[in-house]
């Protein structure tokens, strides 16, 4: 799921179904017998991912293409 951090206007923008998402994913914990395990609210998942990609860096940022003008490879 792609989630934007814009640090010019200190947005972040989720999709859409975020929430939906958020739900199924919660739904397959409980499936999974998640006695004990926490379930994913809407801060805390941004939250956790932010920390575990940080933490590994090395592996997880990622530089974007530079843009190509139109029409130009």
């Amino acid at each position: 799921m792609r989630i934007i951090l814009d640090t010019d206007k200190k947005t972040i923008t989720v999709p859409w179904n975020y929430q939906d998402k958020l739900n199924a994913m919660n739904a397959i914990i409980a499936a999974a017998g998640g006695q004990g395990a926490r379930s994913l609210d809407f801060k805390g998942y941004i939250n956790d991912m932010w920390n575990y990609c940080m933490e590994n860096s090395d592996a997880c940022l990622k530089t974007a293409d530079k843009p190509t003008k139109k029409g130009k490879k």
